[in-house]
């Protein structure tokens, strides 16, 4: 769920920026619009005001379309969201226009064509930039050979080829430092991957236990503030359990901390595979895990508590040629949260109840109602009757 808001909140980002960009490119169109305005004003382009009226309207509704697309994601629909070659597209085609209409501004109008190439630079790959370059250079030859073709206007030649001159050599040069700008903006892409790698790496190690990659006792903090909060609003419950290995102290003795490394890496996977996508497992230190059953009342957790404990007793550690193979118990203490209590009462009480599944003979489990009065001595007397049978704590670790 968390992966999933965080997606949602980095394309938010991304549309807003594309939106941003669109309305930019539209702001440009717009002020081309109004240049050509003033121009038929001034009588540079012979227009009647029809023809006038209908090319500002088009060309409006035009601008409006790509900014629409975005704000109301339909864009997310297009293999590219930003509607890049769309839209420059558009603008190239409204721009020829333009210096066709008005040959007498083209000398101006051609400008617009090198705000095409600056926008481009912040979504194309900087080896299609000098293609691009080439293909506006091309619009403005077009615009000119169509003034020879269909308008009554004489071409001045002299004019036209020192405006070509430049804007060739412009568009090239533009190209080129565009190139270096995409160059530069690939590479701080890249930085920023490696740095969000790097922040998400920190952000782990901060959250989980470093040997089992669990959450750590300071996320579990929050974990439990949080179910403690959605638990005061009413109509939820949460249970936590405090689970500890019997007798793990002989592994670290007899076999070495390697040993006991490995057997709390493959315990800390035992539990995470038993326990529900929903519930949450940290180790708090040593041997002693934590689990957060959410949406679990005592009778519910005292189940799945009963599961892990059987898959933990299951559970076979092959630790290599060298020693032989390891099996062992764990204890469980059970509490679920009443409302309005702090954390640190319910962390108390499932410790309570850890404590009393040891003093029970261990390998068992405790619930706080367990704690009460009878109960837990019927337990108790129940536990010590099975271990006086067998001898001996048949929960002691075995070598098998």
């Amino acid at each position: 769920m968390e992966s999933q808001a965080s997606q949602a909140d980095s394309q938010q980002v991304a549309q807003k920026l594309r939106l941003r960009r669109s309305l930019m490119a539209s702001g440009a169109g717009a002020a081309t619009s109004l240049v050509l305005l003033v121009a038929w004003y001034l009588g540079y382009v012979y227009w009647t005001a029809g023809e006038i009226a209908g090319f500002l309207l088009a060309t409006g509704l035009g601008h409006c379309l790509f900014p629409w697309l975005i704000h109301s994601s339909r864009n997310l629909n297009f293999s590219d969201p930003s509607l890049t070659s769309l839209q420059i597209g558009w603008h190239l085609a409204i721009g020829s226009y333009a210096m066709y209409a008005a040959p007498e501004i083209r000398s101006l109008l051609v400008i617009n064509l090198l705000l095409i190439m600056l926008f481009s630079v912040f979504r194309f790959q900087p080896n299609r930039l000098p293609l691009l370059s080439m293909i506006l250079f091309a619009a403005y030859s077009l615009s000119v050979m169509a003034q020879v073709l269909f308008s009554p206007l004489e071409v001045h030649w002299s004019r036209e080829i020192l405006t070509g001159l430049v804007f060739f050599l412009a568009v090239i040069g533009t190209s080129l430092l565009g190139a270096e700008i995409g160059g530069l903006r690939l590479a701080l892409k890249k930085r920023n991957e490696h740095l969000a790698q790097a922040m998400q790496r920190i952000e782990e190690l901060a959250v989980t236990d470093e040997l089992t990659g669990l959450y750590n006792r300071r996320h579990l903090m929050r974990i439990l503030r949080r179910q403690k909060g959605l638990s005061d609003r009413g109509g939820y419950h949460f249970s936590i359990g405090f689970v500890d290995l019997d007798f793990f102290k002989q592994i670290n003795d007899n076999y070495g901390h390697g040993v006991g490394d490995q057997v709390l890496v493959e315990v800390a996977a035992e539990i995470r595979n038993s326990l529900r996508e929903v519930d949450y497992v940290a180790r708090i230190g040593g041997e002693e895990f934590v689990v957060v059953l959410s949406q679990t009342a005592e009778q519910e957790a005292l189940r799945i508590a009963e599961r892990l404990r059987a898959d933990i007793e299951k559970l076979v550690v092959d630790v290599g040629d060298d020693h032989p193979s390891l099996r062992l118990t764990a204890s469980v203490g059970i509490a679920s949260y009443q409302p309005e209590e702090g954390v640190e009462q319910l962390m108390v009480r499932a410790d309570r109840a850890l404590y009393a599944a040891k003093e029970c003979g261990r390998n068992c489990i405790i619930g706080e109602t367990d704690l009460q009065g009878s109960s837990f001595r019927q337990v108790k007397a129940t536990k010590e009757f099975a271990i006086s049978e067998n001898e001996e704590p048949y929960d002691q670790v075995s070598v098998s």
